[in-house]
């Protein structure tokens, strides 16, 4: 994702299954650890505790409306400020799972389509990884769910403090689709698969494309010999 692309840092077989820090400024709940499993049905967060999670975050940020801060000198800017600083804290937060996620997503891919057998320790860290996979999947996915409710909670400032969010539901729709592939029995064999099919659809897009190229090349002789006779005449 480019808005992410500030995150310059390289992630490792040592820090990719980190936490983003400090939990505090996470804004996932139990300090970062995201919604407890009695929270979540199928990946999706229930909807009272959804709720109660983007109000408290809201509170805890002084993030809620103008009329919150009435208490205040400028409650307008005030709410502004922290509105702000809300959204640059949970795109931070989204975008170092991001990275990590799309490390380890292709350590797993790798190993699944390795004609090597997954033995011994090899298998071992391919499980590991594939299980972290999972986890982090499951925190981006609850970061948009968030993001969602806060936009149901606040429509009206939504495009100016947290900006349009018309493709959460398709990252979203992906995600749940590469968490369902992390958990399937089968998803070795799928990749594999995969992979053959996409060699097989690029030898054949190489041959037609030779095909066009040497059917150009004998036109373009037959012009050259056409304009030479021409040119006895």
């Amino acid at each position: 994702m480019e808005f992410c692309s500030s995150n310059t840092e390289t992630i490792t077989a040592t820090n990719y299954n980190n936490s983003f820090s400090p939990s505090s400024e996470s804004c996932l709940p139990n300090k970062g650890a995201g919604f407890s499993t009695s929270e979540m049905n199928n990946g999706n967060v229930n909807s009272s505790a959804l709720t109660t999670a983007v109000s408290n975050l809201l509170k805890n940020t002084n993030s809620g409306t103008p009329a919150d801060l009435n208490s205040l000198n400028n409650p307008g800017d005030t709410f502004s400020t922290n509105a702000g600083k809300l959204r640059r804290s949970i795109l931070k937060e989204y975008c170092f799972y991001y990275k990590r996620y799309i490390w380890v997503l292709t350590q797993v891919l790798n190993s699944a389509a390795s004609t090597t057998a997954l033995v011994g320790d090899p298998l071992t860290l391919y499980n590991t990884q594939k299980a972290n996979a999972g986890a982090i999947n499951s925190k981006l996915n609850q970061i948009l769910q968030i993001l969602q409710e806060l936009a149901t909670v606040r429509t009206s400032t939504l495009n100016t403090y947290y900006g349009q969010t018309p493709n959460l539901d398709n990252i979203r729709d992906t995600l749940k689709k590469h968490s369902e592939k992390l958990k399937s029995a089968s998803m070795e064999t799928d990749v594999q698969s995969a992979m053959i099919d996409y060699t097989l659809e690029k030898n054949s897009s190489s041959r037609n494309l030779l095909g066009i190229y040497s059917f150009m090349n004998i036109i373009a002789i037959g012009i050259l010999f056409y304009l030479y006779r021409s040119s006895k005449k």
